[in-house]
């Protein structure tokens, strides 16, 4: 009896030393402060950690200032609220609010500081003016059970986080003005190089990646020297490409516009407006509108093609790719295809006509929306990636097209987007297509997801289990589509390459 009690005892007190274990497991100290994460099916999160101060009163419109420190252990129990932004769109369960500058973090939870596994950085899209970094399709969890670190971030949006006005310009010299969206992306890069160690993460293998704005965003990252060192490899899910950055006298003018519909005289009253109107003002005024990424001459110097071309960028692994319906983007023009058909020369819309429609079917809403896939994603694509090959690092292209099994023959391709799903392996209900995934839409989800945690481990996409995917030397890309994936050389470059040198910007 008394050895039983003993054997209980023993057994007892291990269950509590393994309690105690995983408990502890769930505290992690940062430069700021303590967090304890939450548990849940082998993956612990961390919600909600601010990775710079609330960009508020004083510091609206200014680069992004160190995390206030705390006391005790902060709960990372619940994400933080969206960047202001339109609620169209967005989840009506998501707050959002100017204080919104946080990040997300999920690992295994065997992770110890000393596992030192690849950290991923994902960007949201958005159009620089809506998404948030907590929606359900980016949520970290199956990503990270394949031995990632996966970090998810918020940054400041629309008028909050692309506007230039002269007084800003002169407040902000030596720093530079108006990009405080990737001022806040780079901020975030520099936290998780400062703090992932202590999650169980290496400083030394971030890789950043984004889809559309997101995109765009890896490709500004890839640009900008205050970014250098961050990250160590990069994938850029439908970042377009050819995106031109507004001048800063252009910018400014824009944000003199606004102040004007706005009331504001001055750059102490713009700050001590209510975030409502700054997110709402003279929206309807394409003068006053934010503009996107900003030439200031200090963070951003040159557009992104400009960068690239001069082989400037940054010398890291790369993947990037589009899908192909991005034009989903574009229903109108689809709906309406002349305007967009007339727009071009007689020649070119007949050849246009002769390599998108073959078969004479006169479905011209199909022409334009492979002219405008091709012209804004698919070609520019190839063009940085052609661009940064020259650097001698590796580059990996990819062209999406896969469809869920229960929606072939309903939709005409895979939508901006729609690749998401596949990479963070979220198969839940979806209210766009109907459908009901299968197993099928879940083994192209596993693939996804194994290439983009090969590209985070080792910079290359290739590995035990999966098709081999070259790097991309005489257009080389990965068709990933059903059944699987399959490498393609010398891919639709006629077709391409006629975007490339006849089809003006559309």
């Amino acid at each position: 009896m008394n050895r039983r009690r003993a054997h209980l005892l023993s057994f007892l007190a291990s269950v509590c030393t393994l309690c105690a274990t995983a408990a502890s497991a769930q505290v992690v100290a940062t430069r700021a402060g303590e967090l304890r994460g939450v548990t849940s099916s082998g993956i612990t999160s961390f919600k909600g950690i601010p990775y710079a101060a609330p960009p508020v009163g004083p510091l609206r419109w200014k680069p992004p200032q160190p995390p206030l420190p705390w006391q005790g252990v902060r709960a990372a129990d619940k994400a933080g609220p969206a960047c202001m932004q339109s609620k169209d769109g967005l989840d009506p369960r998501v707050p959002t609010s100017e204080d919104c500058l946080y990040l997300n973090i999920w690992r295994p939870a065997a992770t110890q500081p000393s596992s030192k596994l690849p950290v991923m950085v994902f960007i949201h899209g958005g159009g620089l003016v809506g998404g948030t970094a907590s929606g359900s399709g980016t949520d970290g969890t199956s990503l990270a059970r394949n031995g990632v670190i996966v970090v998810t971030l918020n940054y400041r949006l629309g008028r909050f986080g692309w506007f230039a006005y002269p007084e800003l310009t002169a407040e902000s010299a030596e720093t530079g003005t108006g990009n405080f969206g990737l001022m806040d992306e780079i901020a975030a890069l520099r936290w998780v190089h400062d703090n992932i160690a202590a999650f169980g993460g290496d400083p030394a293998r971030v890789t950043i990646f984004g889809e559309s704005a997101g995109g765009i965003s890896v490709n500004a990252l890839m640009c900008v020297a205050a970014a250098r060192g961050l990250f160590s490899a990069a994938i850029t899910e439908s970042g377009f490409g050819r995106n031109n950055a507004a001048p800063l006298q252009t910018a400014e003018k824009m944000g003199s516009a606004f102040a004007k519909a706005a009331g504001a005289g001055d750059l102490a009253a713009l700050r001590n407006l209510p975030a409502e109107i700054v997110l709402n003002t003279a929206d309807d005024d394409p003068k006053a509108e934010p503009p996107g990424l900003i030439l200031d001459g200090r963070l951003m110097q040159a557009n992104i093609e400009q960068v690239f071309a001069k082989g400037a960028e940054a010398k890291v692994p790369w993947i990037v790719g589009s899908n192909n319906y991005e034009a989903s983007l574009y229903p109108d023009r689809i709906a309406h295809p002349d305007a967009t058909l007339s727009a071009l020369s007689e020649n070119i819309r007949n050849r246009a006509l002769a390599i998108y429609d073959p078969f004479k079917t006169g479905n011209k809403g199909a022409v334009v929306a492979w002219l405008l896939t091709d012209k804004n994603f698919t070609e520019p694509a190839r063009w940085l990636a052609h661009l940064h090959a020259r650097s001698g690092q590796p580059v990996y292209r990819y062209f999406f097209s896969y469809v869920p099994e229960k929606a072939r023959g309903r939709v005409p391709g895979a939508a901006h987007g729609d690749e998401l799903r596949y990479v963070f392996g979220q198969f839940g209900a979806d209210a766009k297509l109907k459908v009901k995934f299968t197993d099928l839409d879940k083994r192209m989800g596993a693939l996804v997801e194994r290439y983009w945690t090969n590209f985070a481990r080792a910079h290359d996409p290739n590995g035990w289990g999966v098709p081999p995917w070259p790097r991309d030397r005489r257009d080389d890309v990965l068709v990933l589509d059903w059944p699987g994936a399959q490498a393609k050389r010398g891919f639709r470059k006629r077709d391409l390459d006629f975007v490339r040198d006849h089809v003006p910007k559309l």
